[in-house]
């Protein structure tokens, strides 16, 4: 039997209990690559794992002989390596492959490599048109965390000139990949940047402006960026993000929220589809507080951007789905009305025929829509900052 531990890859003799050690990670945790077996061979003498270096885009299979205990690189390259299925004899490979920003293609294999060959076509309409080229950015966030980031460029880049720059937010993004949204992002003449953050259970909502203002910084350090012209935008947990970053920095020209809270005491009980869920979501899940709310009222009332939309100053337009069972329409209200009464720049559009993602979720027409309201709001403020 095969099994993983913090230590390595381990046998496990089911009859006499031993357990040998076979394969033994080396470095820090978060330094080694990302390891995965995709196959032990039927006869126990190999191991095909998929490799992924962590600090470049170095990425393949490799093939790891259990008896010397020596692994052969099989292919190791940039391109970007998924859904590996191997036959139960290894003789043959079937892989998805793409060179980071093209959309994959299925390929097929032998176990040396020595003529790997192309199986589909699945997107000949992508030879008339321009995509974007995506680069790996390497940055320090505030507290001194090596974090990375996914650049992607202009359609057309200059090198002469410097162009605006949309931020995508979430949490942590590391492979690049064929991506539509920057692809959209980047034909509109500016670069779309997808930073990662360093999450802290209990002081989440100090993630994103110790991280996402520091990446942008790394940009703008190597003349590539206007640094007057920054748009922030997210979805779901991005927009969440989004609202929390712009009541701590006023350096963005613009941002948008698509579906994410801006009330997350309120978010604790507004779905009827999801229950007690978002109350778990809070206190041990991907909200982070890591407490009740009455157990820490305080960091609830911290992590919530409606709180503190006084000192909102960046223009925000806010995207919902009338049928999100996720984050109800009704949260986003929250912040319109209160941007309102401030009198703030605010626009809310609710996609009376749409979901979780807003227009993306929706019929064509909104996604459409949805999409050229982005455009829209990026280049009026971006703009205004010509003046």
């Amino acid at each position: 039997m095969l099994l993983s531990s913090q230590a390595g890859y381990h046998i496990l003799d089911i009859q006499s209990g031993d357990i040998a050690l076979i394969y033994g990670f080396e470095d820090e945790e978060d330094e080694r690559p990302n390891l995965e077996i995709e196959s032990w061979t039927d006869d126990g003498k190999y191991l095909y794992i998929s490799y992924s270096a962590s600090d470049r885009w170095e990425r393949g299979l490799l093939r790891y002989n259990v008896e010397t205990q020596s692994s052969e690189d099989l292919t190791l390259d940039q391109n970007l390596y998924r859904n590996w299925n191997i036959s139960d004899d290894a003789s043959t490979i079937v892989y998805s492959k793409t060179d980071g920003d093209m959309p994959p293609e299925v390929w097929v294999s032998g176990n040396s490599f020595n003529k790997p060959r192309r199986l589909t076509e699945l997107n000949p309409w992508t030879k008339d048109i321009k995509l974007t080229k995506s680069e790996l950015i390497s940055y320090l966030n505030v507290d001194g965390k090596r974090l990375y980031g996914i650049l992607y460029y202009p359609i057309d880049y200059d090198p002469q000139k410097t162009y605006p720059l949309v931020a995508e937010i979430y949490e942590t993004f590391f492979d690049n990949g064929f991506n539509a949204n920057m692809n959209l992002l980047a034909n509109q003449g500016w670069f779309g940047f997808r930073p990662s953050v360093d999450l802290e259970i209990g002081f989440p909502g100090e993630a994103w402006v110790k991280g996402v203002t520091t990446a942008i910084n790394a940009v703008i350090d190597r003349g590539l960026v206007d640094e007057n012209k920054l748009g922030v935008h997210g979805t779901s947990y991005g927009g969440y993000a989004t609202n929390l970053l712009i009541t701590q920095t006023n350096r963005f020209a613009a941002a948008i929220n698509i579906s994410g809270k801006v009330n997350i005491i309120s978010f604790l009980g507004d779905s009827e589809k999801i229950t007690t869920r978002n109350y778990i979501a809070a206190e041990e899940g991907q909200d982070r507080i890591g407490a009740t709310l009455w157990e820490q009222p305080q960091k609830y009332i911290a992590h919530s951007a409606i709180m503190f939309a006084d000192r909102i100053d960046t223009p925000l337009l806010m995207l919902s789905g009338e049928d999100d069972w996720n984050v109800p329409e009704t949260n986003q209200r929250e912040m319109y009305y209160a941007l309102r009464r401030l009198g703030k720049k605010v626009t809310w559009v609710n996609y009376m025929r749409a979901g979780h993602g807003a227009g993306r979720a929706g019929t064509k027409e909104d996604f459409l829509d949805h999409w050229n309201r982005i455009f829209d709001w990026y280049a009026t403020y971006f703009s205004e900052k010509e003046k």
